[in-house]
Formats: C-alpha cells, structure tokens, sequence
C-alpha cells in the first residue's frame, strides 16, 4: 500500500511541480505572482476537450492544439496587461491578475456551460512498473515533467534568451539603460509560464476525467504553495517543493483523512516558513 501511495504522490507532485515552474518563471522575470496561472490550467484542458468532442481530433492530436490556443490567449492577456505590470506596485498585479482569473472562469462558464465536462481522452491502459501497474498516463505525466525541468535548466542557464530572462530578473532598469527590450522578455516569458500550466492540464484531465470552470483556483493556491516552499524563482525547488507536497497529500488521504488532503499544502508551507523562510533553496539558487 505504502508503495502505491508514494506513487500516486510523485503523480499528483509531477502535476503540481509542471503548473508551479510556470508561476514560477514569470515571478522570476516579471516579479509579480500570476494569481490566474490556475485558469490556464484549466484552459488546456477545456481546449483539449473541445478538440477531442467538437473537432474530432484524437487526443494526441489535441495536445499541440491547446497549447496553441493558450498561447494565443496567453499573447493577448500578455500584450494587453501583464507587459505593463512591470514597472507597477505589487498590489496592481495582484489585482489585476485576479480580475484575469475571474474573467476566464466565467468566459470558461458561458462557452462550456457550468457542470462538469466528461473528458474522454488520454492512453489510460495499465503498465506494469516494479511490480505494480500503473496507468500510462500517469508514467507520462512523470516523464514530461522531468523533460520540462530539464528543458527549462537549459534555456534559462545556457541560451541567449536566458540570459535576457535572468538579466530582467536581477535588474530591470540596468536593463532598460542598455537597450534590452523588457516588454518582449516579459511576454514571452508570460508565454511560456502560461502554455506549461495549459500542458499540465491537458495531461492530468485524462485522470480526473471531470474539467470545470472553476478547477484552476485550487491549483493556483497549491501553486503558491508550491513555488514558496521551494524558493520563490527557484526551478529545481519548485520541482522538490511539487513532489514533496504531492506525497504528503497522498500519505495524508490514506491514514489521516480524505478531508484533510487540501490543508497539507499551507500546513507545509507554514512549516517551511517557520524553519526556512526562504524556502528549499535559498536566494542564491534563483535566476
């Protein structure tokens, strides 16, 4: 039992690890905590949904599909608001992301409808793994995360886009001052952020197979959680900080409580603030 337990946790980890690492790099860059980042979430999946049951389309054709729309979406949101939250109070883009996040859980609403949407999709046959089966699914949801991380490593320490992500991120008007065109860093960073949260989405509906209007404000809350405990701009933290939640969640719904699975995350992360406030890793392991 305890073995699928701790399985089940590094699935439900990898899904909150691959929606935090997008909060996560727009925090790092813009500076500002993305409070719609869950609807994007929610977004991917309803676009995959609306692929697979209006269009059609199979479900892996579905995937680049979302992603495609989202980051549309994500382009509009960027250039129209949160290009211009870079020079602003902190409480602005608070405000201003939450009203985003109330805008797409009603838009989601009067497209879709207010119950819940069945999603029939995904590869959820079993597959024998150290003695246990486990949905493909869910094996996939683990490499792509790991994929993503390893992806992301990448680009923020060895490419030249990188290096504009992590110069905007230390010193926003140095960088003005030498010419770097923030505004097209910020949106393409919002971009990426926004399209990783859509990916996560798209993957984990298959599992919770129900897709709804207001299913992103609880992976928001949980992303916060996340992206503090691990260090706030911290991409390798952020990973830790998703699989260490996801495990105890597990451990929790099992021999404490189904209830209580939703208060492990901010019990976590005033645990964390007690005994590290600067989460897993400290300031000098963020970009």
């Amino acid at each position: 039992m305890l073995q699928n337990l701790l399985t089940d946790g590094l699935v439900i980890g990898s899904v909150y690890a691959l929606v935090s690492v997008g909060m996560t790099v727009i925090l790092g860059v813009l500076g500002q905590i993305n409070f719609a980042h869950g609807e994007y979430y929610m977004a991917g999946a309803f676009a995959a949904w609306w692929a697979i049951d209006r269009l059609g389309l199979s479900y892996i054709e579905s995937i680049p599909l979302a992603i495609l729309i989202v980051a549309v979406l994500s382009l509009v949101i960027g250039y129209v608001v949160m290009q211009r939250l870079v020079d602003v109070s902190f409480d602005a883009g608070i405000i201003a992301t939450l009203g985003i996040s109330l805008l797409l859980q009603n838009g989601a609403t009067l497209l879709f409808g207010g119950t819940y949407q069945v999603f029939d999709g995904g590869w959820l046959a079993p597959m024998r793994v150290l003695g246990e089966d486990i949905a493909q699914q869910r094996i996939l949801i683990v490499l792509v995360t790991l994929a993503v991380f390893g992806a992301l490593e990448w680009l923020v320490r060895k490419s030249s886009f990188g290096k504009q992500m992590r110069a905007v991120a230390q010193n926003v008007e140095c960088c003005h001052v030498l010419g770097l065109d923030v505004r097209r860093v910020v949106l393409i960073t919002f971009i990426l952020g926004t399209t990783l949260a859509a990916l996560s989405g798209v993957m984990t509906a298959p599992i919770t197979m129900n897709i709804y209007g207001a299913m992103g404000e609880a992976i928001t809350l949980k992303s916060f959680a996340v992206i503090v405990m691990g260090g706030m701009g911290s991409i390798g933290g952020t990973l830790l900080a998703g699989w260490v939640l996801g495990i105890m969640e597990s451990l929790v719904a099992a021999y404490v409580g189904l209830q209580f699975r939703d208060a492990v995350a901010f019990t976590l992360l005033v645990l964390v603030l007690m005994w590290r406030p600067s989460g897993f890793f400290n300031t000098k392991a963020r970009y």
